[in-house]
């Protein structure tokens, strides 16, 4: 096999940054998410306690893996009480899409190419391997974070017979660790950040008013409505030092003078056909017009 590298033209895709991890089985993190998933920290997400095997073996996902190649994709700001990653089209597909325009560099690259791309629906530790593919690290807040890019960015791979040697490596980081300043943990509204990485899902606004399908209780839906928050939350990520604005893909931009303008009045009125038509590529769709009313109520 040759020893060239193989290069990716990533930023033409519209990516951050790139990185390769040699793809192993998981050893080191598996207690720590073993304990969340046993104290019920992560609410109803029950597909976290699925699959474990996979999500803690590359090689189950795509059989004969070397490598998993990790992906940086720019969203924006929050907007109209919306997080900034659902302002436009679902990432899940304009990531994947873009995902999947590099594979076919791949193989013309490599002709026994094997792989699959993954973005955020699969039982694969994304954050985990883009800390081993060098991008970043994980900040007190459990958020992936990016020396140069902060934190705003959603995070494509690519799991694949490609050994990671045959790739570049990652240019040496300005810094590995978040440090120690306790800003995210003081602005949490709801008390989700119990302490430093350690999470409760169950009372996190992003998690109740996305994921969950339960009514959010009557003390963080006042939280909620105070803070304007109607999906998602990003009161962590706007404390943290290292958070930094970005210029998101065009695609997660397309409902963002929509979203701005509507009106509590409006979202209240709003007819389940309607709301399919204006935002049926939206990542909205995830929690439903339902909850999307309930989760903001003064």
């Amino acid at each position: 096999m040759s020893t060239n590298l193989i290069k990716i033209n990533y930023r033409a895709h519209g990516f951050l940054d790139f990185g390769a991890a040699r793809a192993e089985k998981i050893e080191t993190i598996r207690p720590r998410f073993e304990a969340f998933l046993a104290e019920g920290r992560h609410g109803e997400m029950g597909y976290l306690a699925r699959n474990l095997e996979k999500r803690f073996d590359p090689a189950q996902l795509v059989p004969g893996a070397e490598s998993v190649l990790c992906f940086l994709a720019p969203y924006g700001q929050a907007g109209g009480g919306v997080a900034g990653f659902a302002q436009g089209v679902d990432y899940h597909k304009i990531v994947k899409d873009r995902l999947f325009a590099v594979i076919g560099e791949l193989k013309a690259a490599f002709s026994a190419f094997e792989g699959r791309p993954f973005v955020d629906s699969a039982p694969i530790l994304e954050r985990y391997w883009a800390v081993r593919a060098g991008l970043g690290f994980i900040g007190q807040n459990n958020f992936f974070i990016s020396p140069e890019f902060g934190l705003r960015t959603i995070i494509g791979v690519i799991v694949c017979n490609i050994p990671a040697e045959r790739f570049a490596p990652h240019a040496p980081l300005a810094a590995t660790e978040c440090g120690a300043c306790g800003a995210c943990l003081r602005a949490c509204p709801s008390g989700a950040l119990r302490a430093p990485f350690d999470l409760d899902a169950r009372r996190c606004l992003s998690y109740l008013t996305i994921e969950s399908h339960a009514p959010l209780p009557a003390d963080l839906a006042s939280v909620a409505a105070r803070r304007g928050w109607r999906f998602g939350c990003e009161e962590c990520m706007r404390a943290c030092p290292w958070d930094k604005p970005l210029t998101p893909l065009p695609e997660f931009e397309t409902h963002r003078a929509e979203i701005a303008a509507m009106s509590d009045a409006d979202w209240s009125s709003l007819s389940e056909d309607e709301f399919e038509r204006r935002f049926a590529d939206s990542g909205l769709r995830r929690a439903g017009l339902d909850q999307l009313r309930n989760n903001y109520s003064k």
